[in-house]
């Protein structure tokens, strides 16, 4: 039971008693017992007309009546009445008021007021519980299940998610199934899972008593998210090797540039693609994008890669990887060598001994560079070239080689004349030439009015000699180093490659493979056990260094006088700006061999969770570590330091990158080290 007063005017109170006298499981309701008296102390009045009112648990109970205390210190009970009070959606707790007031009579009370005040009724055992998973898979089925404390219990299942609302059933008993929607992954478009809350409604003879609420955690299921592609797509973006091998699978060393592109890129359910990796899989070359160019491939024979890419979208969540197999073909410049021999009845006929090789480029067991080799000849004192089209040249496309092939001209060479025989051969990319004197038939001694030929015909000279000279038990220099006059020789061949012959030459400035292009200059050539050695000196004073070989044509070298410098100079300072990737700038300085790089201090937001990832920028000559050194910067936020990223500085130049995050923040760092490159200017 519980009592509540009034406040006190001229004497008169009014109280208020609730009683709960009882409950009922099946009507969701209680009863209970409402009075309402007013009590005096010494005051009285005659029958009058009051206003009086009950307001609680929702119901009103009030009148206008006629009322009269005639005795002091007494009781007028206003109102006894039992209401039946439903505990909607199982609510307990309610409020409670009264009110009293005496028309027209100065004895009688005024304004007796009481409450509003909170009254708690008991708790009903009727509610329905609800049981289900509270990690659940999008896409997958949901069991719920529904314990009654009232058999008439009818329910209702509601969902909330993301913003959404909505009915799954009414009316279930005590289980139902809902297979939660995949669609349901379009709201949460940057994470793996999600929070949702499922409702359950318990309705009694159509009346809501309760509702009950479960929150729930839904997953992706990776197989049903995760973004997809149809395929790497591949062509060489070199144009001539592109055309020759016809293939988007098989790529030329050094002279190919690989592209490569994600076809049908799509993220599932809201996401967005956020990353790209595609490599080239044990050649440390990468691209992060959805199309790019790979880095040249170097390879000394035909050699399969695998090319392996994802992506990833704004979950983290990776695709299935595609991989594919590429061919890298082996290329090399033709190499040419033969030896003629006469032969016939009349030795008029010239037999060519072929050693000649192109690189085959195999693709699907198709010869993509076929060979040519053509002949050219001239008498010795003539400068008139005629072209012969004999066995000896063709083109073969399915054939790279000859090694020690014989094949005859086609023309006629009268054995009393000495011939230049010129071989070129050709691929699809260079040439390369090569030229053998053929002698007149051997003879003991010829004369004519001109002079006199030794072993052979006399055809040049006052004394023409086929065979070794000495003089004094010495043998002289046969070999012809310079023209007569002692000046460089104009061969008028004009591919530096092609010079391998001991001499002097006199070297346009518009020859191929020329260090110094546009410059004249003249050419030394040395031949040697380990091959020819060319030094090339320019009009203007520069010299060059390099050597020929059969399989190489070697790297030109700047040989640069250095100045006359006073004894221990003190070594210039030099500074240089350069880029170290993702917008860093970087500080170098360098005196002697000691060389100080220093980041510049600023806000940078560089690629994260890369491990010695190969940049694209590249350390300036001048500035290169002798050994692999490791530039460490720290990163900090405000006055927070926030990690640390490493710049590997290798001695060839390249620039690798380790880095953990990529949190945008302040860089500092600074590394001193040894170099070994010449001084820059």
């Amino acid at each position: 039971m519980a009592e509540y007063w009034s406040n006190n005017d001229r004497g008169y109170r009014i109280k208020l008693t609730i009683d709960e006298v009882g409950t009922s499981v099946e009507t969701n309701s209680s009863s209970v017992r409402i009075r309402l008296s007013l009590f005096n102390t010494n005051r009285t009045f005659s029958r009058r007309q009051c206003k009086w009112y009950v307001d609680a648990f929702g119901q009103y109970i009030g009148d206008v009546s006629y009322f009269e205390v005639s005795r002091q210190n007494s009781e007028l009970q206003i109102v006894d009445k039992t209401i039946t009070v439903e505990h909607t959606n199982g609510k307990i707790v309610f409020g409670a008021k009264a009110y009293f007031y005496g028309y027209g009579n100065a004895d009688s009370p005024y304004d007796l007021n009481l409450g509003p005040y909170a009254i708690t009724l008991s708790q009903l055992a009727n509610v329905s519980l609800l049981t289900m998973p509270s990690n659940i898979t999008l896409g997958d089925g949901i069991n719920f299940a529904i314990t009654k404390r009232v058999s008439s219990a009818r329910h209702t299942l509601r969902y909330s998610w993301y913003g959404h609302e909505g009915k799954l059933a009414d009316n279930i008993d005590t289980s139902y199934k809902w297979v939660i929607p995949e669609s349901f992954a379009n709201d949460i478009p940057n994470s793996s899972s999600g929070w949702g809350t499922i409702f359950l409604d318990t309705y009694v003879d159509g009346k809501l008593i309760n509702t009950q609420s479960k929150t729930f955690t839904a997953g992706l299921s990776l197989n049903r998210v995760k973004p997809t592609f149809s395929r790497i797509a591949l062509a060489d973006a070199t144009e001539l090797t592109r055309n020759i091998t016809q293939s988007d699978r098989h790529f030329v060393s050094v002279l190919s540039k690989i592209y490569a592109r994600f076809d049908n890129v799509q993220a599932e359910y809201g996401a967005s693609i956020t990353g790209y990796f595609m490599e080239i899989v044990g050649n440390n070359n990468t691209i992060s994008a959805p199309s790019g160019t790979f880095r040249e491939i170097f390879v000394s024979k035909d050699t399969q890669f695998t090319l392996r890419g994802y992506v990833e979208d704004s979950r983290g969540i990776r695709s299935d990887p595609y991989e594919t197999t590429i061919t890298v073909l082996n290329y090399f410049s033709p190499t040419l060598r033969f030896e003629v021999t006469r032969s016939g009845a009349t030795n008029s006929t010239l037999t060519i001994k072929r050693f000649a090789k192109v690189a085959p480029l195999m693709v699907n067991g198709v010869q993509k560079n076929p060979m040519k080799l053509t002949f050219t000849t001239r008498q010795i004192d003539s400068a008139t070239e005629i072209i012969d089209n004999g066995s000896a040249g063709g083109t073969w496309s399915q054939i790279s080689e000859f090694n020690a092939s014989n094949a005859n001209l086609g023309n006629s060479y009268p054995a009393d004349t000495s011939y230049i025989v010129v071989g070129k051969l050709e691929d699809k990319f260079t040439s390369v030439s090569f030229q053998a004197t053929v002698p007149g038939d051997r003879i003991v001694i010829s004369y004519d009015k001109e002079g006199i030929g030794i072993n052979k015909y006399r055809e040049r000279g006052a004394l023409d000699v086929d065979g070794l000279i000495y003089s004094n038990r010495q043998q002289i220099q046969h070999h012809k180093l310079t023209e007569p006059n002692g000046a460089a020789m104009d061969s008028k061949v004009d591919n530096l490659n092609d010079y391998r012959t001991t001499g002097f030459y006199s070297i346009l400035g518009n020859y191929r493979n020329h260090p110094a292009s546009g410059e004249g200059a003249y050419l030394e050539v040395v031949e040697s056990l380990s091959g020819y050695h060319q030094t090339l000196t320019t009009i203007s004073g520069r010299m060059f260094k390099r050597t020929v070989t059969s399989n190489s044509n070697g790297s030109w070298i700047e040989y640069t006088p250095k100045p006359e410098k006073p004894e221990n100079p003190e070594p210039a300072l030099i500074k240089k700006e350069v880029d170290m990737g993702f917008g860093v700038k970087a500080s170098m300085v360098r005196k002697g061999n000691a060389v100080m790089c220093s980041l510049v201090r600023g806000i940078y937001s560089t690629l994260g969770g890369i491990e010695y990832k190969e940049l694209n920028e590249k350390m300036p000559e001048g500035f290169r570590p002798a050994v692999e050194t490791n530039l460490n910067a720290s990163k900090n936020i405000g006055g927070n330091q926030v990690g640390v990223a490493t710049w590997h500085l290798l001695p060839n130049g390249n620039i690798n990158l380790t880095n953990q995050s990529d949190a945008k923040a302040v860089y500092n760092g600074t590394v001193t080290y040894i170099t070994e490159d010449n001084y820059p200017n």
